[in-house]
């Protein structure tokens, strides 16, 4: 089975602050601002997919570590599992020279497969289980290793056949 989610991140704003603000934390945090969509056909191809929204802050701006670096700083994990499904890069960020940074995220995660108890082969369309419920987590990393607080969506209908 196919268990990495093909992920397309996009950056749908971002805004420099200006402000010197000694209660802004060195760790990014992250909201669910909400989803396209509350349902998607399985497949193990880009058959289907929905858009979640993320607002994001740092304090210190260093979030993304460019185009130029492999290194991953978002993590999807599919909570029936609870396993890291994906895990992909920020857009490059403008440098904030160690200003607080805010925007958002828009992140299209593309379907995956229905799970099944009794060994039935996930991707499969057995009549008895027409649907599976799928949440994911979501946290991001800083260039300094800081995590950000875990947001998790509300639950998403696969639709199994």
């Amino acid at each position: 089975m196919n268990r990495s989610l093909n992920i397309i991140v996009t950056v749908l704003f971002i805004a420099t602050s200006c402000t010197n603000n000694d209660n802004t934390s060195t760790n990014p945090s992250i909201q669910l601002i909400g989803l396209s969509k509350q349902s998607m056909l399985q497949g193990d191809l880009n058959q289907d997919s929905l858009l979640i929204q993320i607002s994001f802050k740092d304090g210190d701006g260093d979030l993304g570590w460019g185009s130029s670096d492999s290194r991953k700083d978002i993590f999807v994990i599919d909570k029936r599992i609870n396993l890291i499904s994906d895990q992909f890069k920020i857009p490059d960020i403008p440098n904030s020279n160690g200003k607080p940074i805010e925007g958002e995220l828009l992140v299209r995660l593309f379907t995956t497969c229905c799970l099944f108890p009794n060994n039935i082969p996930p991707c499969s369309a057995p009549p008895q289980y027409p649907f599976d419920t799928i949440n994911y987590e979501i946290y991001i990393k800083d260039r300094a290793g800081n995590e950000s607080n875990h947001i998790v969506t509300e639950s998403v209908q696969l639709r199994c056949n």
